[in-house]
């Protein structure tokens, strides 16, 4: 099935990002992909995307939850990923969605289509700014 979407991928991990790029092509996302928080902010800013897909780990100054809240202020979801499991109470707190490496293709994709939803809801509305729950 194909989706009217745009994905962002933020991973530094070569192979974890064309595994990526791999699943949102087989689900018939549109996608980019960047390595570092900078990058990531250079491409929210220059584009609209719909999902960004964040390694909780970046290079540089800049960590995962971070760059999800820039990425919300930009009207776009956000999925933090991590495999790094001292995160988790951070990731509950934070009431952002988010997976724990390793997890099932299906998760990734159920997931994605859920924030689409919410996020062009929430455009429809005029309200995007998720709710919360801290």
């Amino acid at each position: 099935m194909a989706r009217i979407c745009k994905v962002l991928i933020a991973e530094n991990d070569d192979d974890v990002c064309g595994l990526l790029g791999d699943i949102f092509n087989d689900g018939g996302f549109h996608f980019s992909m960047v390595k570092t928080g900078a990058e990531t902010r250079e491409a929210l800013d220059d584009d609209d995307y719909d999902i960004v897909v964040i390694d909780v780990t970046q290079p540089g100054h800049e960590d995962g939850f971070v760059l999800a809240e820039f990425a919300y202020s930009q009207g776009c979801g956000a999925i933090l990923v991590t495999d790094d499991h001292c995160h988790l109470a951070r990731l509950e707190a934070s009431g952002q969605h988010y997976l724990l490496k390793p997890y099932r293709v299906q998760q990734l994709v159920e997931l994605s289509d859920k924030i689409l939803t919410e996020t062009r809801r929430k455009r429809s509305n005029g309200s995007f700014f998720p709710v919360r729950t801290v």
